[in-house]
């Protein structure tokens, strides 16, 4: 397949609109939201393979309350909350908590992206966990404080996992 022209299209897109969701430049133009992730601007996002997805989830029971989304098109889901402990069990990561929990599968994670960008007019760090298909799984956005600024803590805890990690 000719990546030439997808490319272009996504470019072009960002371009338009540089700020919009990741889902909405996917949909414009024509590509999977992983494809976009990859063509972001320089310094938004640093990809890691998915085979350190559940070094990433027990690093996150360490940073504190963040939102944890499920984005699936038609439903955009939103738990604010700690990461709790979890434990790999019949083919599962399995997170036992409140209100976040439930059993994600570990090996369906293709690509980690640490991203870095703008929504909605507000300055956001996310690590999303995306499908070999190029579709997402999950993100975790990093807490806000009381003045609805990003966490400092956490922010330190994103770019050390992700220098770590893209070496």
């Amino acid at each position: 397949m000719n990546d030439v022209i997808p490319a272009r299209r996504i470019e072009a897109t960002l371009a338009e609109s540089p700020t919009a969701p990741l889902e909405t430049i996917a949909e414009r133009a024509g590509v999977t939201v992983a494809d976009v992730v990859r063509r972001l601007p320089a310094g938004e996002a640093v990809c890691v393979d998915g085979e350190h997805f559940v070094e990433v989830m027990k690093e996150l029971t360490h940073w504190g309350e963040i939102t944890f989304i499920v984005n699936t098109g038609d439903v955009i889901l939103e738990a604010r909350g700690e990461v709790p402990e979890g434990s790999v069990g019949r083919g599962f990561y399995n997170l036992n908590g409140k209100p976040i929990g439930g059993h994600l599968k570990a090996d369906a994670c293709g690509m980690i992206a640490f991203v870095s960008r703008q929504l909605f007019g507000s300055p956001t760090r996310s690590i999303q966990f995306y499908g070999h298909a190029g579709h997402c799984l999950f993100k975790v956005y990093l807490g806000r404080d009381e003045e609805r600024q990003i966490k400092a803590d956490q922010v330190e805890k994103f770019v050390a996992l992700r220098e770590q990690l893209a070496c």
